[in-house]
């Protein structure tokens, strides 16, 4: 990792527009690469499947946890305005080989998040519209998630600004449509959930694979720290975004697994259709309010196909500009866009969980499945930054008592859960998706071993990030100076 020895001509990631951004767009990535909406009537389900009333605590221990990350993050966040986020970060503190590998698990993490979300969309946009008589099954989500990857890919193209819009309005129709029809059914049930929740399978994994699908409704929280070349004042725009992402977010999670009906939660999981049966006693208004409901819940996967993938997007530009992936730093010349990024990743986002749903059958064990892969990117990838975080801040001679406590107890937290989980699910689904992570990440170390290790060029430049140039000492004041 080499450091600059003096003021560049230009920053090593041109090409990206600078100071474009709001704090509410910058928000809007965060929050949109969540899908919090989504989430909400989700995966507090599939959370009570592993440890029934527990769901409560298990979300308090991940808001906690994702809470910590978020802390050592904004170290980096306050001093460095990245456009690979976690992936720069690791490398300012751990060296240019550990950082590589904490990238290659966030494109993990974000290739398997926007995957996923795909099916999601899918999945809602098919309950939605059987409610007109399109026939339902595999084939039709296959379609409709075909399509969703198709107009995401169009949108992302176009330019950050209005992906970002886009993404911001739908998550707030999505959040106001799950909450208002997660109330009306719990105030129609009488305010009490009624049948008790659903028994835990027996075992010490349940406990550790929950606690890990509870991390998945947080993670992408991070993603606003790589639209930081795109911001303006990202020094603070992104920090409050990624301070109060997880906190807010928290909150409604906690706030959806108190309504939820546990007894109507065990139905319609494999269509993943809405996840609470409404009343019979709301009459025509209960299919209104799940129609509506199924079309936010739609809206907001489709929104966290947009943020995941533009995470992703600018991570593999930056490794495209540092010669790992010399091809994908090439941006559009109009929208100053990294398209050739998009153009190449967003046909293996569609076609990975297309041949998924056409092997199994199920979309709620594809989902589930792409889930588990995607948290096992994001948890590695936190751990790392975590490490990273008192080592930095000592190297800069910044070093807190503080940073190093939370960066060090968070790291073990979530490596000792990590282990646990691999270790007593093996051989089970979640097992499985411990395998397929080390396979890719295996894939990952190859290309470390092939494309970085013999060029020690391209280890110097791993980890770029905006930097000052020139034309910002002797111009005017920039649009991204920061501005308290």
């Amino acid at each position: 990792m080499a450091e600059s020895s003096g003021i560049r001509a230009r920053s090593p990631v041109v090409g990206l527009p600078r100071g474009r951004l709001t704090q509410v767009q910058v928000l809007a990535q965060s929050v949109s690469a969540v899908a919090p909406s989504a989430v909400m009537v989700t995966l507090p389900v599939l959370v009570m499947a592993q440890v029934g009333r527990g769901v409560i605590a298990v979300f308090v221990v991940a808001t906690l946890l994702v809470a910590a990350v978020g802390y050592c993050i904004r170290e980096f966040a306050t001093r460095m305005a990245a456009v690979s986020g976690l992936y720069s970060y690791t490398v300012k503190g751990l060296g240019p080989t550990t950082g590589f590998a904490a990238g290659w698990s966030l494109l993990v993490g974000y290739g398997a998040a926007a995957m996923a979300s795909l099916v999601g969309a899918g999945s809602y946009l098919a309950a939605l519209l059987g409610r007109t008589g399109v026939p339902q099954g595999t084939p039709t989500v296959v379609a409709l998630s075909a399509a969703a990857g198709v107009v995401a890919l169009l949108l992302m193209l176009r330019g950050v600004q209005l992906s970002a819009r886009i993404m911001l309005a739908i998550e707030v129709f999505a959040i106001l449509a799950a909450s208002a029809v997660l109330v009306v059914a719990f105030a129609a049930g009488g305010g009490a959930a009624g049948g008790g929740a659903p028994s835990a399978p027996s075992g010490p994994g349940a406990a550790g694979f929950a606690v890990l699908l509870a991390i998945t409704a947080f993670v992408g929280f991070e993603s606003a720290g790589t639209v930081a070349r795109e911001a303006r004042h990202p020094f603070v725009t992104v920090t409050r975004a990624i301070r109060w992402t997880p906190v807010v977010v928290g909150v409604l999670y906690l706030f959806a697994a108190v309504l939820q009906l546990p007894e109507s939660a065990r139905l319609g999981t494999d269509s993943l259709r809405v996840v609470l049966t409404l009343p019979d006693r709301l009459g025509g208004g209960s299919s209104v309010l799940a129609a509506l409901m199924e079309a936010g819940i739609a809206a907001s996967w489709f929104a966290c196909v947009l943020g995941s993938v533009t995470a992703l997007s600018r991570t593999l530009f930056a490794m495209g500009r540092e010669g790992v992936f010399p091809g994908l730093g090439r941006t559009h010349r109009r929208f100053g866009t990294p398209a050739a990024a998009l153009l190449t990743t967003m046909p293996l986002i569609v076609a990975v969980p297309v041949l998924c749903l056409l092997v199994s059958g199920s979309s709620r064990a594809t989902l589930v499945g792409l889930l588990a892969v995607s948290a096992h990117g994001y948890i590695v990838a936190y751990v790392l930054v975590c490490v990273a975080t008192p080592v930095f801040l000592r190297r800069i001679g910044e070093s807190t008592r503080g940073a190093t406590v939370v960066g060090t107890v968070t790291a073990a937290c979530l490596v000792g859960l990590i282990v646990w989980v691999a270790v007593t699910s093996w051989g089970r689904a979640e097992g499985t998706s411990t395998a397929v992570y080390l396979a890719i990440m295996a894939a990952g170390a190859l290309v470390h071993l092939v494309r970085i290790r013999p060029r020690p060029a391209i280890a110097q430049r791993i980890g770029v990030y905006d930097e000052t140039t020139e034309a910002d000492l002797l111009g005017p004041s920039p649009p991204w100076a920061v501005r308290r």
